[in-house]
């Protein structure tokens, strides 16, 4: 369990192959910009004879569809390193972050190790097909201290965007969480004279949880749905699933019951994800999701209940 004062690291876009497309885009771009000082000509030369054909010719062919699969298996190792480190989170400090980021060193220096023969060599049986030999492969397609040179600083760049754009995200949704919480705790008590009178419970911001990448942390405010599945307890996110420790009869005591509400016996529905319900039939109705797709099943019984929690749900921002 994170502790309240540490930031949980969640590398919430490694699925996100847009981004993806992007920075080795942009890493690629970088290790042009270093040819420019070669004495025997840059990457840009067939742009200034105005050949743009055979720039984009070699952009693409040459660089950027061999270099995807360097950034496919660069931050693979990244994701890879930080489990078997079990980073789960870091203090919210200079001195955290600076920790956080030197521990990450020693795998982007060493994955160029490990993806460069493997992309090299693909980039060999392309441009060399059907015609090899051992001697154009080893070791200039293989691995060379130039090869080395000329990943380091492009996937250096890479690699700490990377991790700084979701450290960023999860810094983002710590302060969120820091905030509401001094929130909370400024807000008037009406109840303050009565010493009878318990405190309000804290409802976590985050639930254990584990993906195909191992474990992690997801913050319940985007939940859209948990739902037990063959004795398998998942919770439902925008274009992502994980699947949970607790039962959902733990969950649906732990969580704010404000903001979650049993519809049936398999879902714990977050209502700000609701948008309407309708009778269907033989007293059941059917709850619709916000994303026009997702509906359930849910008794008449539960109705009235349901219509008090959303009547006491705070008004959408216009």
């Amino acid at each position: 369990m994170t502790e309240p004062n540490r930031i949980p690291i969640t590398f919430r876009t490694r699925r996100q192959w847009k981004l993806f497309l992007v920075i080795t885009l942009i890493g690629i771009l970088l290790y042009q910009l270093m040819t420019l000082q070669r004495s025997e000509g840059s990457d840009f030369a067939p742009l200034r004879r105005g050949n743009v054909g055979h720039y984009l010719k070699m952009l693409l062919g040459y660089y950027y569809l061999f270099e995807l699969v360097s950034v496919f298996i660069f931050v693979r190792l990244t994701l890879w390193y930080v489990r078997v480190l079990r980073i789960r989170s870091i203090e919210p400090t200079l001195g955290g972050v600076l920790r956080y980021e030197l521990t990450l060193l020693p795998v982007f220096l060493g994955g160029i190790l490990v993806f460069g023969p493997i992309t090299n060599t693909l980039r060999y049986l392309a441009v060399f097909f059907p015609v090899y030999s051992w001697e154009q492969y080893f070791p200039e397609y293989f691995f060379t201290g130039r090869m080395y040179a000329n990943y380091l600083l492009p996937f250096l760049l890479v690699g700490y965007g990377f991790v700084n754009l979701n450290l960023f995200l999860d810094y983002n949704d710590y302060q969120k969480g820091q905030f509401e919480s001094l929130r909370q705790q400024a807000a008037p008590d009406p109840a303050e004279s009565s010493a009878s009178v318990a405190q309000p419970p804290a409802y976590p911001s985050v639930v254990e949880a584990t993906d195909d990448e191992g474990e992690t942390l997801v913050p319940v405010g985007g939940i859209w749905y948990i739902e037990v599945e063959n004795k398998n307890y998942l919770a439902y996110t925008a274009g992502r699933t994980y699947q949970l420790r607790k039962t959902l009869s733990e969950l649906e005591a732990e969580l704010d019951p404000q903001q979650f509400y049993r519809i049936n016996r398999s879902v714990l529905l977050n209502l700000a994800f609701l948008k309407n319900y309708s009778f269907w039939e033989n007293d059941k109705y059917i709850v619709r999701l916000t994303d026009g797709k997702t509906e359930f099943v849910m008794q008449r019984a539960r109705l009235r209940e349901l219509k008090e929690r959303l009547s006491r749900l705070p008004a959408p921002h216009p």
